[in-house]
């Protein structure tokens, strides 16, 4: 059985498996951008914020950049790819802010977007990163 903290990823890497996007977890990006874009699931640490006295439960958060490619012929159409792709991520993802109860709750920050990508054909691609930051509690050791 997963520790809670991989059990958050792999509820969240599900989240997002019927993206149309291929979906990639801490890996670096391909060569060559899919056709149907990339978004790539980079966990950070987990920071623990806070203990419940007496109760032995620790609250954590951790910060989860999904880095999403896509790419098009004009600049207009690579921002309206991306705009659908981010705005499909995030409607996975706000409809279940507990990602089936994996976290308490799961937050968006606004997209962070790049006209640098590093891939070949950069000059057709748009990149961006999008925060998702997963809150969520332990009992005393977080490994269980």
């Amino acid at each position: 059985m997963p520790s809670k903290h991989e059990a958050a990823i792999l509820a969240l890497q599900s989240a997002l498996s019927g993206h149309a996007s291929d979906i990639l977890r801490e890996q670096d990006l391909p060569v060559e951008c899919p056709e149907n874009g990339v978004i790539n699931i980079v966990p950070g640490d987990p920071e623990d914020v806070g203990a419940h006295l007496g109760t032995g439960r620790i609250e954590w958060q951790r910060p989860v950049e999904l880095e999403a490619v896509v790419q098009g012929t004009e600049a207009a159409a690579r921002n309206a790819e991306m705009d659908a792709a981010l705005g499909d991520v995030a409607a996975r993802l706000v409809a279940d802010r507990t990602l089936a109860g994996a976290v308490d709750y799961l937050l968006l920050s606004a997209p962070e977007e790049s006209d640098t990508v590093p891939m070949q054909g950069a000059e057709s691609l748009k990149g961006a990163v999008l925060t998702v930051t997963l809150f969520y509690e332990t009992t005393e050791n977080p490994m269980e």
